[in-house]
């Protein structure tokens, strides 16, 4: 019988209640939804916008946001390899001390990115390779593009190498390209074709000109006058100079004739660079060739380390771009020697790019500052447009980008939970068992206490039913000392018997016998049906929606044990899913953990979606029993 009438429903008040209902309703389903589309969110996003709490994540229309998943992705998350490349900082002349407060940078005239792009579209084959840097390639806790091409690349190279020995830590697996440091070397070993093949293979949008100024500012300038306006004012007082910011400060190609300049050009130079980027004067050669002869003794010794052929220390000379890292560290051993910078050049893509202009605009700085946009007081003022040009790169490809957002963490979940172990056979073998010991222990219990009514069956039914009292985590340990007894430990046994039996299942169950008509089982007994043929024949038809329930209950279950699951199965090879999802939380990022929660919870929705009508028939029918 309905609660309201159908006049009652059709008048104001009927129809004021019925739509409060409603709007209860939805204001409840979407109470529930809505941790789940925060999740939802969350597994595409990365340490930048993880704080956004948001359902449809913002990077998807905002550009400013994307942008700046974009940088912090491209720099490894390195605020200094950051600050180096862009020489970005705020009004009050400070640096980014955050990638989430980056701002999107001001769009210098057309002519001056066409220029840009003129000046790279040949540095990839006519440029060193350590006078551009591979972005992408690093990051703590969460894979960037790159170093996922990169692992992919080494599983399909190396199939005999187990892949958990290269599913490691993304930090450990690559390393940003920090080529002005004199440590600093690309991958070496039987890894070294693989990196190099794919550095030669990416598009030109994953690479970054290596700044020596910009390094040379942040390393040297900042750290030693400061930033803000009380840093650019000591600077200034200091170099004689009129820099608006301590980031607009330049470095010469040649030792500078300023007394301040020169002596933190020869600082940077002698202690921080690396040799790729330092040009020796002739002059200097008998002196460089004198140091390696003390050094190696012999011309042998050398060729060895060196890998070369040399037959007399005159021929040396020196290393050429494709010199050996030990020839590099021998350059920079000899310039600690060296008491003055005489001699002494620089090259890197911020003077060829002034070099560029000079040639393109014939030396004329006026031309340059008026296609250009600035107002420059010399060609040694021109900084590369590192920033705009990342924008440029951003917005020219904005698509491909976000669609590496959305897949890339599930891409991670996926290749580690696929490599790690036995996750998925262990946990479809523990669910399967599960739902069959379910199945069968449960309705048993219950058909024998209904059938057979024995006068101690309530005693037991109180004891079964007393067991959900206690909380799981009370009954762990005892469980794990008995199974240890038993020699069941690290077996499928220690997951299956101790929950094989639950109390509200066979309560449940038993109320739904007794409520079966007992005609039913008179007339199987006449036509000489034994009790297990009544049991299967009768029964458990009948009892269909409700033993779909106690499925899904123990589906949930085992799929989602974590604690008791990892206490009696520590061996690894027995670990289930969501034991693998617990460790992935001590190598990876939120945004990663939130992918890997998503994708752990479709089964469960899946299963729920496919089977919602047996469901609520198993609740509404032993109501209405």
């Amino acid at each position: 019988m309905p609660i309201l009438s159908h006049i009652q429903k059709r008048s104001p008040a009927g129809r004021v209640l019925i739509g409060g209902m409603y709007a209860l309703l939805i204001f409840g389903s979407t109470w529930m939804v809505y941790p789940f589309l925060l999740m939802l969110s969350g597994s595409v996003k990365t340490e930048v916008d993880i704080r956004q709490f948001d359902v449809f994540p913002r990077f998807f229309y905002d550009d400013a946001t994307l942008f700046r998943k974009f940088e912090e992705q491209r720099y490894g998350g390195l605020l200094d390899a950051f600050t180096a490349a862009t020489r970005y900082d705020d009004e009050q002349a400070r640096p980014l001390f955050s990638f989430e407060h980056l701002q999107a940078p001001p769009m210098p005239p057309p002519a001056q990115l066409a220029d840009w792009n003129e000046f790279l579209r040949d540095a990839r084959k006519n440029w060193p390779p350590y006078f551009l840097q591979l972005g992408h390639n690093f990051g703590y806790k969460i894979y960037p593009e790159v170093t996922l091409e990169y692992q992919h690349r080494l599983w399909r190279t190396f199939p005999d190498i187990p892949r958990t020995e290269l599913t490691v830590p993304p930090q450990k697996l690559l390393t940003t390209e920090k080529w002005h440091t004199r440590v600093y070397q690309s991958v070496q070993g039987a890894f070294k074709p693989v990196y190099d093949k794919m550095r030669e293979e990416l598009p030109d949008r994953y690479f970054v000109p290596t700044t020596v100024e910009g390094w040379f500012v942040a390393t040297i300038v900042q750290p030693r006058y400061g930033s803000g306006t009380n840093g650019v004012a000591k600077l200034n007082a200091k170099w004689g100079s009129d820099y608006s910011s301590v980031f607009d400060a330049t470095m010469g190609r040649a030792p500078p004739m300023q007394a301040a300049q020169r002596e933190d050009w020869w600082r940077f130079v002698q202690s921080t660079l690396s040799a790729r980027f330092i040009r020796f004067d002739a002059s200097h050669r008998p002196a460089y060739q004198a140091s390696l002869k003390a050094k190696y003794k012999e011309v042998a010794a050398l060729n060895k380390v060196y890998g070369a052929s040399y037959i007399a220390w005159t021929e040396i000379d020196f290393p050429e771009h494709d010199a050996p890292f030990v020839a590099f560290n021998d350059a920079e051993a000899y310039v600690q020697t060296l008491s003055s910078p005489e001699g002494l050049t620089l090259d890197s893509p911020d003077f060829r790019w002034r070099d560029f202009l000079r040639q393109k605009y014939r030396d004329d700085l006026a031309a340059l500052n008026r296609v250009h946009g600035t107002n420059y007081a010399s060609f040694d003022e021109a900084a590369m447009p590192v920033l705009a040009h990342d924008w440029q790169i951003m917005k020219e490809n904005k698509g491909a980008i976000i669609r590496e957002y959305v897949a890339r963490n599930y891409r991670v979940v996926w290749d580690y939970l696929s490599n790690h172990g036995r996750a998925f056979q262990n946990t479809i073998i523990f669910v399967v068992l599960n739902i069959l010991a379910a199945l069968i222990v449960n309705p048993l219990a219950a058909y024998a206490l209904s059938r057979f009514q024995p006068r101690w069956g309530y005693v037991a039914l109180f004891v079964l039913m007393a067991t959900m009292a206690f909380p799981h985590e009370v009954t762990q340990i005892p469980g794990f000392l008995l199974l240890r007894e038993l020699g069941w430990l690290n077996t499928f046994l220690a997951l299956i018997i101790p929950g094989a039996a639950h109390g509200y299942s066979i309560f449940l169950l038993k109320g739904f016998f007794d409520s079966l008509p007992k005609d039913l089982y008179e007339s199987a007994t006449l036509d000489g049906a034994s009790e297990m043929r009544i049991f299967l024949s009768i029964t458990m038809p009948l009892s269909a929606p409700i033993l779909a329930v106690i499925a899904l209950g123990a589906f949930t279950s085992a799929y989602g044990a974590f604690m008791f699951a990892l206490l009696v199965c520590q061996k690894q090879s027995m670990w289930t899913l969501m034991v693998y999802i617990y460790q992935l939380q001590q190598q990876y990022g939120t945004p990663v953990i939130f992918a890997a929660l998503v994708l752990a919870a479709l089964p469960t929705l899946v299963v729920f979606v496919l089977c919602q009508n047996i469901i609520m028939r198993g609740i509404v029918v032993p109501v209405e029993k």
